[in-house]
């Protein structure tokens, strides 16, 4: 009994110990995981107003093959968008989705300053692209 309660007290100490060591996040890093969250988010939306364009223009429409453009450039776009180190993958169950173990490791080189300006870098492009779809729908940028 007396080794269960030192058991018990160990443990205890160990876990309250665990969580007054919390891994500091730098302003870059938070920054650039906000900006990375915040582009799935766009994408997502895009990608569906995107889907609803091209079911609603007839192959034979000159918009059609900017349209055809666009997906090929955002699917190209898409695969930049891989986890950021330190942060958890968090796809809804059942969502499709594959990991870039190769970009990840990648990433897990480069300083919080690099990353945020990575993400910035992503960000843009997909801007780029919601823009481009704006202005084939016939909507200012």
């Amino acid at each position: 009994m007396r080794i269960l309660y030192i058991l018990l007290i160990a443990a205890f100490t160990l876990s309250s110990c665990s969580h007054e060591h919390h891994h500091e996040v730098s302003a870059e890093k938070a920054e650039a995981i906000a900006i990375h969250d915040q582009c799935k988010a766009d994408s997502k939306d895009f990608h569906r107003k995107l889907a609803y364009q091209f079911s609603q223009t007839p192959q034979t429409d000159s918009a059609f093959i900017h349209l055809v453009d666009l997906d090929r450039r955002f699917v190209k776009w898409k695969k930049t968008l891989v986890k950021l180190p330190g942060t958890q993958c968090n796809h809804a169950p059942g969502e499709d989705h594959v990991h870039d173990r190769a970009a990840e490791a990648a990433l897990e080189k480069l300083s919080d300053e690099e990353l945020l300006g990575l993400q910035k870098a992503i960000r843009e492009e997909l801007q780029n692209l919601i823009c481009d779809f704006k202005t084939i729908i016939g909507e200012d940028c």
